[in-house]
């Protein structure tokens, strides 16, 4: 008589082929079988053994055929099961990574110079070096990475690329005293020295820039179609690539967002929204958008499904609402970041009808009603 975690591994087995190469597409039948699978799954007492025999008549049927990318599965279907079925974790695999846009996974702080050079910077503490520019660079526990100005020997504009991973946040000092606070799952993209009549930079995630003022050389943030321009002033951009939309939220002096055609300037406490060639201006609590950098999260009526996106990015997690409409219940509070994430859902559990259910780097949210 096999046990359910046997019979669980069988079905794992049939679902998931490291041994072929996998298809591109999802056979109906598949999705068929996976629907099954989750209305068993979500039975109060599931029967293992029913499960394993449904699926395995069904995929019977369909000689040779293996599912693909179960991941895109694995959210409704195989970490409910894992997590909330009995506690069943019998499957060795590597917990889901959260990937940047760039072509390698980060674990950590990385720069990559003009040359190519990468340095982990999670490494290498208290350590300079000299740019081709002669811009020296050093790096502190206190004011971050920090680029002090060279001679300028030529036009070339050489960039520096500062990749933050999840579950971090890092502070740089450009060359022109500008401080920019980078988010965990960030990347900018900027010249070691600015040249020419503009100071432009490129951002991937979310940051709070401290601009030193120069009218005689604006400050411009590139965010894919979203241009963000500045004299000298404070404010936060989040634009992480999940996001469709794109928040510009002012916190000191003025700044002009531009979209396409569409073109605003904000005042402190305002908050751009570009998405799909159009602004939308709304007023708004800074505090909630920028607590980011002081250690704070700030949830103001803020749904689960926008806390657990932050959760994602700062713990490396990979969420999964058992129900669609929990996504939608609603938290307000103050939390420290340096909680271990456990604290932080139990914080959320004692005002919220749910539960947190965490194993490795997988996290499912149910109901308690």
């Amino acid at each position: 008589m096999k046990t359910n975690e046997e019979l669980f591994e069988e079905l794992w087995n049939i679902l998931y082929s490291k041994d072929k190469k996998l298809s591109q597409d999802i056979d109906p039948q598949v999705k068929k079988t996976l629907d099954c699978l989750y209305r068993f799954a979500t039975h109060p007492e599931p029967d293992y053994k029913m499960m394993f025999h449904e699926v395995e008549k069904t995929c019977a049927s369909q000689k040779g055929y293996r599912i693909l990318h179960l991941l895109k599965y694995a959210a409704i279907i195989v970490f409910p099961l894992l997590l909330c079925l009995g506690g069943i974790f019998f499957l060795k695999k590597e917990p889901v990574e959260i990937a940047m846009s760039s072509e390698k996974q980060r674990d950590a702080i990385f720069l990559t110079l003009s040359d190519g050079n990468e340095i982990n910077l999670s490494e290498k503490q208290q350590e300079g070096w000299i740019t081709d520019d002669m811009v020296n660079i050093r790096q502190d526990s206190v004011e971050g990475l920090v680029y002090e100005e060279g001679k300028i020997r030529d036009t070339v504009q050489r960039y520096n690329v500062l990749e933050i991973p999840v579950a971090a946040d890092f502070r740089l000092k450009l060359s022109d005293g500008t401080v920019v606070y980078l988010n965990s799952g960030s990347k900018l993209k900027y010249p070691e020295v600015f040249k020419g009549k503009e100071r432009n930079v490129m951002l991937e995630g979310e940051a709070y820039f401290e601009v030193v003022r120069d009218e005689k050389h604006p400050f411009k943030v590139t965010v894919r179609n979203v241009e963000v321009e500045v004299l000298g002033t404070s404010f936060n951009i989040n634009a992480y690539p999940e996001r469709k939309e794109i928040q510009t939220t002012l916190a000191q002096g003025k700044v002009r967002v531009t979209n396409g055609k569409k073109q605003v300037v904000l005042i402190p406490g305002e908050q751009a929204i570009s998405t799909d060639g159009n602004i939308r201006v709304r007023e708004v609590d800074v505090r909630e958008f920028i607590s980011w950098k002081n250690g704070l999260f700030i949830f103001n009526r803020m749904t689960l499904k926008e806390i657990m996106m932050q959760m994602e990015r700062w713990y490396g997690l990979h969420v999964v609402f058992f129900s669609p409409d929990i996504e939608n219940y609603t938290f307000t509070g103050v939390i420290d970041k340096n909680l271990p994430a456990e604290e932080t859902f139990k914080v959320i559990e004692k005002v919220v009808d749910v539960r947190f259910t965490l194993k490795d780097k997988n996290v499912v949210i149910t109901k308690l009603k």
